[in-house]
């Protein structure tokens, strides 16, 4: 379970971008994910905190949890049923991550805070009429 809510949220996101009702979620989404996982891997290399495994790379914060909140954050505020099955997948997925010893609960908390933070700053914008 730990290794599969990656391509899970892969193929979720690549989905949405290809179904034309969905396109503009798939983007958004698509979006948030990669900026928070690019925010959390250069905070991680950043910080150098250990993970609890015997991978030598920083673990905190977790680079997962912030990809997996933020693209299904996204999608639920346009696709509420499709969004909370994916945040109900990727709650069990870093749930998984913390029993593999691939990260502390602290590792999953900050990189979930961070991908919600993200996908706040991505929600869609209404035009105003003038």
């Amino acid at each position: 379970m730990a290794n599969a809510t990656g391509p899970a949220f892969q193929l979720l996101v690549g989905a949405l971008l290809v179904s034309p009702g969905s396109r503009a979620t798939g983007l958004r989404a698509l979006a948030a994910g990669g900026l928070a996982a690019g925010i959390a891997r250069a905070a991680r290399d950043g910080i150098g905190r250990p993970r609890p495994g015997s991978r030598d790379d920083g673990g905190f914060p977790s680079r997962h949890a912030a990809s997996a909140t933020a693209i299904a954050l996204v999608v639920v505020r346009d696709k509420p049923l499709l969004g909370t099955l994916a945040l109900i997948a990727a709650g069990a997925g870093l749930a998984a991550r913390v029993a593999s010893a691939d990260h502390e609960p602290l590792d999953i908390a900050a990189g979930a805070g961070l991908g919600a933070v993200v996908a706040r700053f991505t929600r869609r914008r209404r035009r105003r009429r003038t």
